[in-house]
């Protein structure tokens, strides 16, 4: 059966019940907290804060984006052409896919 809170030690299992909910809970919402206002009130931005620097240059990134892209042109006219159907240019594929958003 479960002890009532009124026995001995029932005050002292109340404490640790309260001790314990105020670490699990009160504990990480306190450090997010205070991580939140350093991040607000720190002047040099975020890139600065976390010390993150880009992997590669925004030219490297769009070269690879472009490489990407003529990749997949490439295998999409590979399957037209196993099908006997046309080979599409780059700016065909752009057209169609403008054309679905309007």
């Amino acid at each position: 059966a479960h002890e009532s809170q009124a026995g001995p030690g029932g005050s002292v299992r109340r404490v640790q019940e309260t001790y314990f909910l105020a670490m699990v809970l009160g504990l990480p919402a306190v450090i997010l907290a205070l991580a939140l206002l350093a991040g607000h009130f720190y002047r040099e931005g975020p890139e600065e804060l976390l010390d993150w620097r880009p992997t590669r240059s925004l030219e490297k990134e769009a070269e690879l984006a472009d490489g990407d892209v003529q990749q997949m042109l490439a295998a999409l006219n590979r399957y037209r052409r196993l099908r006997g159907a046309p080979e599409r240019s780059l700016a065909e594929v752009t057209e169609r896919a403008w054309a679905d958003f309007e």
